[in-house]
């Protein structure tokens, strides 16, 4: 049986486009949801578990990118969408930017 695991941030979900993931720019890459200490990300390309990845999106209503260092915690095909992988990122460092926004409404 799965054990429930408690968050410590909560997850704000988003369909935000990423520009770019380690400095080159990607096609149909999205965020599917966000956090403070990480995000899901949906993509046609999968990127290994344990790799360092550097990504950059426009957060609602900012005027210039957002970039998050972290690295790949899991990979999944999406049974529904063959082509397609959802991957889990943890941030290296905590965004309470990210949490604020979510907070007041602004991430939707």
């Amino acid at each position: 049986m799965k054990q429930r695991v408690t968050r410590r941030a909560q997850r704000y979900p988003v369909n935000l486009e990423v520009k770019a993931i380690n400095g080159k720019p990607v096609a149909d890459t999205f965020l599917k949801d966000l956090s403070a200490l990480g995000a899901r990300l949906e993509s046609p390309t999968p990127l290994a578990p344990k790799i360092r990845v550097d990504v950059s999106f426009f957060l609602p209503a900012a005027a210039q990118e957002t970039r998050v260092a972290g690295a790949v915690v899991w990979v999944k095909p999406l049974v529904e969408a063959p082509g397609r992988y959802q991957m889990g990122l943890q941030f290296f460092n905590t965004n309470w930017q990210i949490d604020q926004l979510g907070r007041s409404g602004m991430l939707q």
